[in-house]
């Protein structure tokens, strides 16, 4: 399973511009490597990075992905309407700025 992650990752990095491929294909590496010891799946923190590639052009921070693919299991809605408005205060910022 880790294989295919590790492959989903590869892809997704190659969908990144040219300038950042390397920097983020290395951080999501090690994201689905250390994927278990958080709890989480190898192949949802891969799909998560491939979904990330493919849709934004502009990246959010690793450690929202991380916290989103957690939350995604979460009941509690609070917790994830909290990570939503942190997410976009985040992104207007980015706009603004």
């Amino acid at each position: 399973m880790t294989r295919l992650a590790l492959l989903l990752v590869t892809c997704a990095a190659a969908l990144l511009p040219r300038d950042s491929r390397a920097r983020y294909l290395e951080q999501w590496r090690a994201d689905v490597l250390g994927a278990a010891e958080a709890g989480l799946s190898p192949l949802g923190v891969a799909f998560g990075a491939l979904r990330v590639a493919r849709v934004r052009k502009a990246l959010l921070p690793i450690g929202v992905l991380a916290l989103g693919l957690r939350l995604r299991e979460s009941r509690r809605v609070s917790a994830v309407l909290v990570v939503m408005v942190l997410a976009n205060l985040g992104g207007i910022f980015l706009l603004v700025v």
